[in-house]
């Protein structure tokens, strides 16, 4: 090949690149993953070792729920640049993929490290890991954080509850479920919630409202219908109980019999 060619050959790499690069993060801001997935996969192979390219392919890869090729690539970038977002990005894929809370409590505070001050992402993302490795006390430190910065978002306040009614605040908690409530009155999981609180209360009467309300609007898991069923009793409505204990039974093969010959006999 003639030498004079070289330059023409590159250039032409390197528009290619870039408008693979364009296209990638023209179809991530419309929402269309699997097309920025495959322009960013492009790009990346014409210009190896750009971490901009490695992190943006991540991000698509997280949008499509590839968790483990998403980890993969966010270490690959941050063993270029040691960035904010692919920390917070690698521990988002840690958290959902929940095989290793560990690596995302571990991204979270290096995130904070980069970032300690105003970080909610970090502050909310490892208040939630946290929680699930049921470290109740630094979950709510960690969303105490984040309500700081932001004070009005429901979900942060649900989580907050949660930690607070594990720690036996059942009073905290209410008051976090109620808001939750108030601002999102299709919230299943919040109803559910709040009738355990009201349960531990002694508020029999708001439990059974709440279990009512969850299952109506779809909650199938058994504990719901074993609580309902209990509260049931509670007023002598003991053909009703039954009805909810039969349905947790079908539900939970490990309850099965447990219910219906303990309360119905």
């Amino acid at each position: 090949m003639k030498a004079w060619l070289y330059p023409s050959l590159l250039a032409l790499a390197l528009i290619s690149c870039a408008d693979h690069y364009e296209l990638g993060e023209m179809y991530f801001e419309d929402e269309n993953y699997e097309k920025a997935e495959y322009h960013f996969e492009r790009a990346s192979k014409i210009d190896r070792g750009n971490w901009k390219i490695l992190y943006n392919l991540a991000r698509s890869k997280e949008e499509v729920e590839k968790y483990d090729e998403a980890i993969s690539l966010y270490g690959k970038s941050l063993s270029i640049k040691n960035t904010m977002a692919g920390h917070l990005g690698r521990a988002r894929c840690y958290e959902q993929d929940e095989y290793y809370l560990e690596g995302a409590i571990i991204d979270y505070s290096e995130a904070l490290k980069l970032k300690p001050k105003g970080n909610f992402e970090a502050y909310y993302g490892r208040g939630r890991v946290y929680l699930k490795d049921q470290n109740y006390y630094k979950a709510l430190s960690d969303l105490n954080q984040a309500l700081k910065m932001r004070p009005k978002h429901v979900n942060v306040h649900y989580n907050r509850a949660i930690a607070r009614s594990q720690l036996r605040n059942n009073r905290g908690a209410l008051k976090d479920m109620n808001y939750v409530i108030q601002n999102s009155d299709d919230f299943q999981q919040a109803y559910f919630n709040r009738g355990i609180i009201y349960q531990r209360l002694r508020a029999s009467s708001s439990a059974l409202k709440d279990f009512n309300k969850a299952i109506e609007l779809g909650a199938k898991n058994s504990d719901v219908f074993v609580r309902r069923g209990k509260t049931l009793l509670e007023f002598g409505k003991t053909a009703k109980a039954c009805k909810d204990f039969k349905v947790a039974e079908q539900l939970s093969p490990r309850l099965k019999g447990r219910l219906l010959s303990k309360y119905c006999q």
